[in-house]
């Protein structure tokens, strides 16, 4: 088994955290996207289906008997407590694989990992904390974020500042971080922050960091 470390990535919704993932995947990590298994968990047939069903009705499926994510997301973006059930149902699912991708890409013989990436939008014990190496957060201030938003999800200013309000503060992540990277400028400005603050992560958990973005992305 190989010891490859794990840079875990957190930041709220518009913040950037998924293109600083994309600038990590190019320097040679192996990116796990917690909301891409999430979703997966979610499917008619997935593991955390019937569960969310049970807590929140027949209403939120569509034609195809799929979770509507935009019905689920009205639901829990409006009312904090559905939002914590949601987060419980899914957190355990989500964390088992976590964990297991984890252990697989460990026991891969693939060179061309050199680290792994966890992509995570909210930091919990179970599969980030105690799964993770070294943390970084990824910020921005609030009206970059609603523009990003707005402009990324097509949605209104109104449901955009509900979404981040229901999340945690930039200075919320910041605290659990052993680094902050605030993304408020260019790409790359970003880029060379990423590159910095990567230098930072190898040294502290012994990767290799001679590969920069520019010379992959």
């Amino acid at each position: 088994m190989r010891d490859l470390k794990v840079l875990g990535v957190t930041g709220g919704s518009g913040t950037g955290k998924s293109v600083v993932c994309r600038m990590l995947r190019a320097k040679g990590g192996r990116v796990i996207d917690a909301d891409l298994v999430a979703k997966r968990t979610e499917m008619c047939g997935g593991s955390a289906y019937e569960e969310i069903i049970d807590r929140f009705g027949a209403e939120i499926l569509d034609e195809e008997r799929e979770i509507d994510r935009v019905k689920l997301g009205d639901i829990v973006f409006s009312d904090p407590k559905a939002l914590r059930d949601l987060n419980a149902i899914v957190h355990k699912h989500v964390s088992v694989e976590i964990k297991r991708r984890v252990q697989f890409y460990r026991d891969s013989d693939d060179e061309s990992i050199r680290f792994i990436v966890l992509d995570v939008p909210i930091p919990i014990e179970d599969g980030f904390f105690d799964t993770c190496d070294y943390i970084w957060a990824v910020t921005a201030n609030n009206d970059i974020r609603v523009e990003r938003l707005m402009r990324r999800m097509n949605i209104s200013e109104e449901n955009a500042e509900r979404r981040i309000a229901a999340q945690w503060t930039n200075r919320e992540y910041a605290d659990i971080a052993d680094c902050e990277i605030v993304n408020e400028g260019t790409v790359d400005e970003l880029k060379q922050l990423v590159d910095f603050e990567f230098r930072r992560f190898a040294e502290f958990c012994g990767v290799d960091d001679t590969r920069t973005i520019a010379e992959n992305d």
